[in-house]
Formats: C-alpha cells, structure tokens, sequence
C-alpha cells in the first residue's frame, strides 16, 4: 500500500522529472523506435529475418557482459540525472514542508516512501529489464537476468537511501552545495557560452546525451546492417538519429539563451554572424561524433555526413524560434520532422534533405531571431 507520503513525493519529483526531461526520454524513445523498427530491417529485411535480429540483440544484452556494462552504466547515468533534479527540487522553497512532514517519520518509513518515488522515476529502465529477464528465462539464460534485476533493485534502494540522507541533512541545516567544478580557465568566446552551461550547470544531462548519441554510432543499428556498412541511407539514419538524441540539449540551448542571455540582442552582431556562431558551437558540441565518422567511414562520406548533422541540429534549433519554451508543441513537432528526414533519406535524398534542413534553420533563425514568442 502506497502512503500519502510517497503519493506526494510522487507528484512533486517523479511527475516533475518526466516534465523536466521530456525531451531527453524522447529522444531515447526515438532513438529505440529507429534501431527496432525503422533502421535494422531498411526494407532488406524479410520478417522472420527481422524478428531475429531483434531477438539476437535482446540475447546479446542478457549473455554478453561488455553489452550488459555498457548498459548498466547508461542506467546509473539516468539515475544520476534523477539524482540532480531531486536535490535541486529539495532546495526549492515551495518543498521546504517536507523537511517537517517526512524527516518527522522514522527512517524506515522514509526509505519506503523514497523508494516509490524512485521506483516511479526508474519505470523505463525496469520495464526494458523485465523485458529482457523474460527473454533470458525463456532461452535458460539465468545468471545476467538476475544481475539485472539485483542492479536495478540496487539502483532505486540506494537512491531511496541517498534522498533521506539529504532531506534529513537539509532539515538541520546543510545546504545542498554542488562541488563540480572545473579547476583551471579559459578563454570562453560568444558562441562557446552554452558549452560553457552544459560543464556548470548540465553535466549530466549532457554525458547523458552524449553517450546515447555515440552508443547509436557504435550500436548494432550500424553493425547489423554490416553488409550495408558504406550504404548512404544506413549512415544518413544512424548519424540523424544520433541528432535525435541532442534535443535535449537544443532545447536546453534555447531556455539558456532565453533567460540567461537575452541582452545579447543588443549586441552589434549581424544575423549572419550569430548564426555562424551558431554553427561553430554546435561542431565543437559534435566533436566526438565527428571524429568518430572521420574514423569509421571515408573522407567523401564522412564529410557529407558531418554536413547533415550540422543542418539537422540548425534545423531542429530553428524549430525552437518559431515556437519557442512549448514543450507540448516541440516534441510532436520535432517526431513528425524525424519522420519526414527519415523517409527522405529512405529514398536517397540525403544532401538535397541536408540543404533543406540548412535552409530551414537559417530561415527560421533570420526571421525570428528578433521576434521571439513570450516565455511559458
């Protein structure tokens, strides 16, 4: 029986997390839908063919323990991302009645009500790992699926243990003071102000989103099609759906320039200017992508791929002008765009797509950039 305390923790931080990081989970949900349905069959692949290859990539996760690594330290990086948001929101103080309500209950009953919050948070996780124990029962594969479940039972008991200790640390007084700091200074030009944000202020969300967008590089959506490794239309997907996964961080872009650096408008910069700036920003936010393209594929092609990248971040960017803070009508709108990039690199309109998408962004930015939507 749930108490009316976790109900409350539920919807002030669980309920809350969702919001916060909407953009995040889609694109991890964008990311899965891809690889599952869109990228590994390429229309190559017959159904029985099909359904193997997503079968041998569930095995893979529950016999393979590089594969298992690899995903358990994406889920401690989502956990940690949980982890942030629940200090912030302690701190805030519209939630300052907690540390009176809940720190009053013994700390068993504490951990229980924790322990639902984050149960709740940890939801996505849980339902891929059932999914996968499933799989390993049914295929007699027992030890990784029992590992899975005793991590994941880890991960929430100990988050449940990490949010007492802090609530009850904030009752008596200590402050919740982040110490991640960067010991050494640079020189920070214009367009390098959000890379700046991301190091101080989104760490974790910003680890996050690179290793989903550098696990698709390297995933089995690229290795399946191994036979189709030099294919245009498989790398245009793989590198759009490792857009897909900085949208997070597009939007976290937008807000920031929104609320943190509005009086730059009145600087004497020319549009142009700005948006090669905003060009330049997002090469060096792509730098480990770009490498690893310049590694994988030829010169010719990893040039061509690294200039869709760059006009699908523009262009999703862009997006953002005409809407603004609307995350309601942003994530419908940035799926049905994904959808529409897709189906025209299916029909081998890569770089036409590429100049579409340049010319979109740079359009929506020219014409918006000084006409932005009020804040929500």
């Amino acid at each position: 029986m749930i108490s009316p305390l976790s109900r409350i923790l539920i919807k002030i931080f669980s309920r809350g997390f969702y919001r916060a990081n909407a953009g995040l989970l889609l694109s991890c949900f964008v990311i899965i839908v891809s690889y599952a349905i869109l990228i590994t069959p390429l229309g190559t692949m017959n159904h029985e063919l099909f359904a193997f290859s997503e079968l041998f990539v569930i095995l893979t996760f529950i016999s393979n323990p590089v594969t298992l690594t690899i995903i358990f330290l994406a889920w401690l990086l989502y956990t940690a991302k949980s982890w942030q948001y629940v200090f912030q929101q302690l701190t805030v103080p519209e939630n300052g009645f907690l540390f009176y309500s809940s720190t009053s209950l013994p700390k068993y009953k504490q951990l229980i009500s924790w322990w639902w919050m984050q149960f709740i948070i940890t939801l996505p996780l849980i339902m891929y790992g059932l999914l996968a124990v499933g799989f390993g029962i049914a295929h007699q594969q027992y030890l990784y699926p029992v590992l899975t479940l005793l991590y994941l039972l880890l991960l929430t008991t100990g988050s449940a243990g990490i949010y007492v200790w802090q609530a009850n640390k904030l009752s008596a007084g200590v402050r919740y003071k982040p110490s991640f700091r960067l010991p050494f200074r640079w020189p920070k030009p214009f367009f390098t102000l959000f890379l700046h944000h991301i190091l101080h202020r989104l760490k974790t969300g910003g680890l996050l989103t690179k290793t989903i967008s550098i696990f698709c590089l390297l995933s089995g959506a690229y290795s399946v099609a191994n036979n189709n490794r030099h294919d245009l239309r498989v790398a245009g997907l793989v590198v759009l759906t490792s857009i897909a996964a900085h949208l997070y961080l597009l939007y976290q872009e937008h807000r920031f320039e929104l609320t943190n650096l509005p009086f730059t408008r009145n600087f004497p910069y020319n549009r142009n200017r700005l948006f090669a700036y905003s060009v330049l920003q997002y090469v060096l936010l792509l730098a480990p992508e770009i490498i690893l393209l310049f590694v994988t594929e030829t010169p010719l092609l990893a040039t061509l791929l690294v200039f869709y990248a760059l006009s699908a971040m523009l262009c999703f960017r862009g997006l953002l002008y005409q809407i603004g803070l609307q995350m309601n009508i942003y994530l419908p709108l940035v799926f049905v765009v994904y959808i529409l990039l897709f189906w025209m690199i299916m029909y081998g309109i890569l770089w036409q797509s590429a100049c579409v998408n340049l010319l979109l962004g740079y359009l929506l930015f020219y014409n918006r950039y000084y006409k932005l939507p009020p804040l929500v």
